[in-house]
């Protein structure tokens, strides 16, 4: 399994972003980008206040976090 850089993180979310809200968790953006689920996870935390086109926030805890994405207002 390769790790993954927090660049391509952030590509992906900017890229799966849409106007409608999207949920996701670490170990699926993990496994679509063959990666570690605790290296997304870390990275999703730092891009939280980092990303300007897009809104990420933690929206729920169950067994991982869930994320909600979705492209921010302007």
């Amino acid at each position: 399994m390769s790790d993954i850089s927090r660049h391509t993180v952030r590509r992906y979310l900017v890229k799966t972003a849409s106007s409608e809200p999207t949920y996701l968790r670490a170990h699926e953006i993990a496994s679509d980008l063959g990666g570690s689920p605790k290296a997304v996870a870390q990275y999703l935390s730092q891009l939280q206040d980092e990303l300007a086109d897009v809104s990420l926030e933690k929206w729920a805890r169950s067994k991982s976090t869930t994320w909600r994405l979705e492209v921010s207002e302007s």
